[in-house]
């Protein structure tokens, strides 16, 4: 645990440091030394851009902000990099790439890493989560990515990206949403409230009641109406659920954050259904009943 723990503390020193002073960086472990300075300067055309890049969202007048900037004031913190057989790789600090070659910087400021996939995927994002530079659905791919690609627990997202362990299963669940729910959540046609809202239904109900949402403009409590509506018009459709039963429901979906069924029999007897998308998932829930 020691060099997952290396990568997060540390991270913030480098990602600070300042070109003039980098005589007095303190060395990490998976910091390049083979030179006297951690920071060199790197032709910009021998970058090429990071495919673990979590953020994928880059508004122009932000670039052309930080373009002047670096213009009038010169490049105050290096970018991450790793090398490759044909250059290198961008970690860290896309946007001033991006600003610096927009300006047609020939060389940037740059500390080298030696990092392999994993650590470079998890300091990208680290880097944006703590941040907070990342939509939240750049931030649930990224962190599914993490859980998918490089077999992560959610207990360890959470401490990587210094965030709560709630939150990190609440984030991810954006992942089921649909993509058309997806786009207006990124565009700010939504708030997060709408787009929690609706992730209970199925991806023909939850695109018809965004599309309602953002024509008439309705409120976060209004579209969690047209939800609880619509399930209960499901419900009575197929097994005819007392509004107990379906408030018990949302109950206990909303504790779990989980999708919660509850098929209850006149006889008193039933079933609760929970679903989950994986076992990370599952054990996040098994640990709320403790």
């Amino acid at each position: 645990m020691s060099k997952r723990k290396a990568l997060g503390s540390g991270l913030e020193d480098l990602l600070s440091a300042k070109p003039e002073s980098s005589s007095n960086l303190k060395k990490k472990d998976n910091v390049d030394q083979s030179s006297s300075f951690n920071i060199k300067s790197i032709p910009v055309h021998e970058i090429s851009r990071n495919k673990n890049q979590p953020r994928q969202v880059f508004f122009d007048n932000a670039l052309e902000s930080m373009a002047a900037s670096i213009k009038e004031r010169g490049q105050l913190s290096p970018i991450l990099v790793r090398k490759t057989q044909s250059g290198f790789e961008l970690i860290a600090g896309e946007r001033r790439w991006r600003a610096m070659q927009s300006i047609q910087e020939p060389n940037i400021n740059a500390i080298v890493m030696d990092v392999d996939d994993k650590e470079s995927a998890l300091i990208a994002i680290v880097e944006n989560v703590q941040r907070e530079q990342l939509n939240s659905i750049e931030e649930s791919e990224a962190l599914l990515k993490l859980s998918t690609e490089y077999s992560m627990s959610h207990d360890d997202i959470a401490k990587y990206t210094g965030k709560s362990r709630s939150h990190v299963t609440n984030i991810m669940r954006l992942n089921d949403l649909t993509d058309f729910t997806k786009s207006k959540l990124i565009d700010g046609s939504i708030e997060m409230g709408h787009a929690r809202a609706v992730l209970s239904l199925e991806p023909t109900a939850q695109n018809s009641i965004m599309k309602q949402a953002i024509s008439q403009k309705l409120s976060v409590r209004a579209v969690e109406s047209l939800v609880r509506g619509k399930k209960a018009s499901n419900s009575r459709q197929s097994s005819k659920k007392s509004q107990d039963t379906i408030s018990l429901e949302n109950q206990f979906s909303e504790h779990l954050a989980a999708d919660v069924k509850i098929q209850h029999k006149h006889d008193g007897s039933g079933k609760i259904e929970i679903k989950y998308k994986s076992l990370e998932e599952l054990q996040g829930i098994m640990n709320k009943f403790k």
